[in-house]
């Protein structure tokens, strides 16, 4: 599971633009909104470059369909990346190749529009959302953003925008870090909150709300429920797949790190990974975490709590039983083709209203 590459401000989806920022109208042309930028996309590909080395001999070298399962989320930038991670993990064996000049093959990928997406997507879930609200009720969490009001009228004054929520917190750090990623000179004022102080602080706690108590059964534990129930189909030998891939967000690596109790990680970077290895020896099966950091490309090795490096599998189900309940909601039919009504994104004043 991973999130996309870099890219340039989500203007339209998330509304990451502010009155005072010095770039606020310069077209990034040929790159569309909150699309993948050149290092964005070297960088994606330099993640299918280490699942390749990695997992090589596991994997072989031929594309075959029914062992590989690939999936984005429904915006440009994730499946951009899906695409690139594919093409640097599958380059044509000779029996594959179209095209002599052109070292790539198409690779089969899905997604779902985002009000059919309760997996990549956990706030189309209604069930979430009204937890979510009575999170920003809690005593405990109204002081913990009471911590950064002032915070929001320091940058509502030099953004010119009323910033008046968390949201609004993380939404500058947002722009920030994708004008940064692009080498774009910051504002002055902007060096005593970003890339690290008080801004970085709200958006943690931004994201930590979003698994806050029960948010995280509803938040990583369904995604962690869903990679849990492909492991339990290959070890009864009903599913033969080699390898499952997520394209997705920040929120998900994030989400699925929270629900297998994993508390010591910061923000994910640009294609940081959440890599969940199941291993087989002597007839028994074993589970292995693995954290790739993206910025910088490294790879981590992580203990999940009460567990040891290689977590015998049975251990691995109790130690995430209270996480990944079955949730017999209509939030998350068997049946994913199924539509709603509304869509909400993960950044819109509909889906947060502190």
């Amino acid at each position: 599971v991973f999130r996309h590459g870099d890219r340039i401000m989500d203007k339209w989806r998330s509304n990451e633009s502010y009155p005072n920022d010095p770039y606020n109208s310069r077209k990034f042309y040929p790159v569309g909104d909150g699309d993948l930028t050149n290092v964005g996309k070297k960088r994606a590909y330099e993640l299918g470059l280490v699942l390749k080395d990695r997992y090589h001999k596991f994997l072989g070298d031929l594309y075959y369909p029914p062992n590989v399962y690939a999936r984005s989320s429904w915006v440009p930038r994730t499946k951009m990346t899906l695409q690139l991670v594919l093409a640097a993990l599958y380059p044509p064996v000779e029996i594959q190749k179209w095209n002599s000049g052109l070292p790539w093959q198409p690779v089969e990928m899905i997604y779902f529009p985002m009000n059919e997406d309760n997996l990549l997507f956990p706030m189309q879930c209604s069930m979430y959302n009204d937890i979510y609200k009575n999170v920003l009720q809690n005593a405990e969490v109204r002081k913990k953003i009471e911590q950064f009001d002032n915070l929001m009228k320091i940058t509502s004054n030099y953004t010119g925008t009323n910033i008046t929520n968390l949201l609004g917190l993380v939404r500058l750090y947002n722009i920030l870090n994708a004008e940064s990623s692009m080498g774009l000179i910051l504002p002055k004022w902007t060096r005593r909150i970003y890339p690290n102080g008080t801004l970085l602080n709200a958006t943690r706690l931004f994201f930590d709300l979003l698994s806050y108590d029960q948010l995280n059964n509803l938040n990583g534990g369904v995604l962690l429920n869903a990679l849990i129930n492909d492991m339990n189909k290959v070890i009864n030998g009903t599913l033969h797949r080699k390898i499952n891939l997520y394209s997705a967000h920040d929120i998900n690596v994030f989400g699925l790190l929270r629900a297998l109790n994993i508390r010591d990680h910061y923000l994910p970077e640009f294609t940081s990974s959440v890599i969940i290895e199941l291993h087989e020896r002597n007839k028994k099966y074993f589970v292995k975490i693995l954290h790739y950091l993206g910025i910088p490309p490294k790879t981590l090795q992580v203990i999940i709590p009460g567990c040891t490096v290689l977590c015998p599998y049975d251990k691995f189900i109790e130690l995430t039983k209270n996480i990944t309940g079955t949730f017999k909601s209509p939030c998350y039919p068997e049946n994913q083709n199924i539509s709603k009504p509304h869509v909400i994104t993960p950044f819109d004043d509909s889906f947060i209203n502190e």
